[in-house]
């Protein structure tokens, strides 16, 4: 119990009149963050867009689902080719990251090291590379939505076994389970002996294992009030099982993967805080396509060398795979180090990040 003011018999005032402590106290709303008590804040204004834009871009191409299947589209390779292609830019910048955020040049040089050593490895042992790149390719994907939509929320990133599977595991596991008859070529083409080391019971349990993901995931997210995050893990799903494998696995890594990545550097980069502070995204976009442009042609150059030097040409799906194995591992190291180091927790007011080491500074 407490009492009122004007219950102090020094002062000559009234009896004291007990007041409810559950009545004196406003009641807090339910907070948006998971498992913790502090108030929501204001989404990131960009990173909304952007999640809007993935979410339209991947619904539209679900909606078109039967009249690709009627028209029998979508199983050509070339759209496979052309998504990764388009979707290479989002990690072109990897190499102005740790300058961002004041970390140490050698970052730079592991980059340069595990990229080359992803690429001794698809040559050495390419059954052990390519399901050890499906298996990073999971845990990338799905860690990568988990941070956008912490840092989106402006609320810290938790590691979430469940939401990474729920959101990593459509882009690959449910194309592995329900199309092998377009999935095991293209993998036998990269490895010969990859679709049979893959069994039917292991592809079982693993669609499994991520629809249960889903269920926990979007269960959680509705229990928390996020209707629209609900909603995407059962839209991947959706998109995956109904839209050829080619197509769909394209269309998410250039329009949601890549997307939501490239809206995040965009925040990151000290020099786009004026512009996105006053709602401009046209300079921090040019700015961003002159970084990654050198970058992303030097890719380019690279695999059609691969595909064409004469005597040596090399088949253009499994040198494309080649290319992107040995960029997704050191990249998705960068990414997760990043997130680590600070992505997902409270902002600065110029809309970059900060770091572990600047928020005890602060606090």
């Amino acid at each position: 119990m407490v009492t009122s003011p004007s219950s102090d018999p020094a002062r000559g005032g009234a009896p004291a009149v007990p007041v409810a402590q559950d009545r004196a106290r406003p009641r807090r709303r339910p907070s948006s963050a998971y498992g913790t008590g502090a108030p929501a804040q204001q989404p990131d204004r960009l990173l909304r867009g952007a999640g809007t834009a993935s979410q339209l871009a991947l619904g539209g191409l679900l909606a078109l689902a039967p009249l690709i299947g009627a028209a029998g589209l979508g199983g050509s390779p070339a759209f496979l080719v052309a998504g990764l292609l388009l979707g290479l830019p989002h990690g072109a910048v990897d190499h102005l990251v740790p300058a961002w955020l004041s970390a140490r040049a050698a970052l730079l040089v592991v980059y340069t090291a595990v990229a080359g050593a992803g690429l001794v490895a698809f040559r050495a042992a390419p059954d052990l590379a390519l399901v050890g790149f499906l298996v990073v390719s999971v845990v990338h994907f799905g860690s990568a939505d988990v941070a956008f939509h912490a840092e989106r929320d402006r609320r810290p990133a938790r590691v979430a076994v469940a939401a990474t599977l729920a959101y990593g595991g459509p882009p690959v596991v449910v194309p592995l389970a329900l199309w092998r008859d377009q999935v095991d070529p293209v993998l036998a083409a990269v490895s010969p002996r990859v679709p049979g080391l893959i069994a039917v019971e292991v592809r079982a349990l693993a669609l499994a294992t991520v629809l249960c993901a889903v269920v926990l995931t979007v269960s959680r997210d509705l229990r928390a009030g996020r209707t629209r995050d609900a909603v995407e893990p059962v839209l991947l799903v959706a998109l995956f099982g109904t839209v050829p494998p080619a197509l769909a696995i394209g269309a998410y890594f250039a329009l949601w993967h890549s997307l939501r990545h490239v809206a995040r550097l965009l925040r990151h980069d000290p020099r786009n805080t004026a512009d996105l502070a006053t709602g401009r995204v046209g300079p921090p976009l040019r700015r961003f396509t002159r970084q990654a442009a050198a970058p992303t042609v030097l890719a380019v150059v690279t695999l059609i060398a691969l595909v064409t030097w004469p005597g040596h040409r090399a088949d253009p799906l499994p040198a494309t795979f080649a290319v992107l194995a040995a960029l997704t591992l050191p990249h998705a190291a960068l990414v997760a180090w990043t997130d680590r180091r600070g992505s997902g927790t409270p902002c600065r007011a110029d809309g970059g990040l900060l770091s572990r080491r600047d928020i005890r500074r602060r606090s």
